[in-house]
């Protein structure tokens, strides 16, 4: 079997050490059946740039699958094959798991029915794979037809102050793509603490000065 896929690393000023046992943990788990061990590093202050640029750099390669995420997410390969799972079952389309940001939102929802280009966040994940009208693209499964319909710069603001994941969510339903959120995945975006969309909130020093972690943290 031929790699299909590629990892596109979308990177800041700093990688902590989660991600990386992360994302080894990834490569030593496929085998080199989906990814071959390679990747695609964008790097720089200007997230829709870098998911840009990030997106450029896919397509020029001879990949069908673009997995991005950011270098603050903390994950298992489970949580990316739940991803490939529902890909393999519904073909081309944007495939995406849930998580946190630092207010505790979810980063996904349903778009307004009235305002266009605004959306609602979720404040509770249903138990099987569901259509939603935004995600966030810091872990997503993206197929190259997706952006050969949306054209470059899929990320690029579609309004003022439209955030990057808003402006792709809206340009990939113009091209009747509707992202299918995977609520299995439940990967951990690491600010202050880790935070995961389903169980517990780590905080990143306990191990260190022996806190005592909930089971489950109710948000």
């Amino acid at each position: 079997m031929q790699p299909d896929s590629i990892v596109g690393l979308v990177s800041g000023p700093s990688v902590n050490v989660w991600f990386m046992h992360s994302l080894l943990s990834l490569f030593g788990a496929d085998g080199g059946l989906r990814f071959g061990g390679n990747y695609t590093l964008v790097y720089g202050p200007y997230i829709h740039q870098n998911r840009n640029q990030l997106q450029r750099q896919f397509m020029e390669l001879e990949r069908d699958w673009l997995f991005m995420v950011d270098n603050d997410m903390v994950f298992t390969p489970d949580d990316v094959w739940e991803l490939f799972a529902q890909a393999d079952q519904h073909g081309p389309g944007i495939y995406s798991a849930p998580y946190l940001i630092e207010n505790s939102f979810l980063v996904c929802g349903p778009w307004d029915e009235k305002v266009p280009m605004v959306y609602h966040p979720m404040v509770k994940l249903h138990a099987k794979p569901r259509r939603v009208g935004v995600v966030g693209c810091g872990f997503t499964l993206v197929h190259r037809e997706v952006f050969e319909a949306t054209g470059e710069d899929a990320f690029h603001p579609v309004k003022v102050n439209a955030g990057e994941d808003i402006s792709f969510c809206w340009r990939a339903r113009e091209q009747g793509f509707v992202p299918l959120l995977v609520p299995k995945c439940n990967p951990g975006h690491h600010k202050t603490v880790v935070l995961h969309p389903h169980g517990s909130i780590r905080n990143v020093v306990c191990d260190e000065v022996n806190l005592e972690i909930a089971e489950e943290v109710k948000i």
